[in-house]
């Protein structure tokens, strides 16, 4: 295991794996609890440097460069499926073309939650540019409070804010680049009552030649933080699958 991945625990019997992506200002953290309701599959958290217990390290600020370090420290290991929310969900989508056309092992299945096809453009104002009360502000509107142990801390704040930052600068300076589609299923969950309609999520269907299929649950953008329950059923039924 490398600074790049966390687990809980080994599970050498298990008949997948599932790497997590975390979403933006998230830790894949919040994913690792998932292995006591997924008995057969092994979960990991790809942890990007600026957060956690690498938060010391310089963040990335482009897709690209972060799914290029990544390939290159990570060995991704079959049976596997790839799973992302938001922001995580693009780099997961970016990870699994990167894999198949560096002719590595891909993953059985991709599953994207909550993130619009990414052939579209990112539709709001960009904001990580923006002086750090500005940038606050702007966050304070768009997100969810932080948690009451790092808004009372003014250290782990900033370093909040920082990591914030950084992640929606890899989602505004994203530039779609056609390339040959995946091979694999390709599944998109999204909330009811997130910022795209089931017909939006369908334009993710040109970016595979495999299965598709578009999930809506209960919820908004942020339903998987209460309600994991759908994704964590794909999980299982995609592993019980192949």
């Amino acid at each position: 295991m490398n600074d790049w991945l966390l687990r809980r625990s080994r599970r050498p019997d298990a008949s997948h794996r599932v790497y997590c992506f975390p979403f933006a200002g998230g830790s894949p953290g919040v994913y690792l609890g998932w292995e006591q309701r997924l008995p057969d599959v092994e979960v990991w958290g790809v942890l990007p440097p600026g957060r956690g217990k690498r938060f010391a390290e310089t963040p990335f600020t482009r897709v690209p460069d972060l799914v290029d370090a990544l390939l290159r420290e990570v060995t991704f290991t079959p049976p596997y499926l790839l799973f992302g929310h938001s922001l995580g969900g693009l780099l997961a989508f970016e990870t699994a073309r990167a894999l198949e056309a560096a002719g590595r092992p891909g993953p059985r299945a991709v599953i994207v939650s909550a993130h619009r096809p990414p052939h579209r453009p990112h539709e709001d104002p960009p904001i990580s540019g923006l002086a750090e009360d500005d940038f606050r502000q702007e966050v304070s509107r768009r997100y969810p409070p932080l948690p009451p142990e790092l808004a009372e801390d003014p250290e782990l704040t900033a370093l909040s804010y920082r990591m914030l930052r950084s992640d929606l600068e890899l989602v505004e300076s994203y530039r779609y680049q056609p390339a040959k589609p995946l091979t694999c299923p390709l599944v998109v969950v999204s909330g009811l009552a997130d910022y795209w309609s089931e017909q939006d999520l369908a334009g993710w269907r040109r970016q595979t030649s495999g299965r598709f299929q578009v999930m809506m649950v209960p919820g908004d953008h942020h339903y998987l933080l209460e309600q994991p329950d759908e994704v964590l059923k794909i999980i299982t039924d995609l592993a019980c699958e192949f």
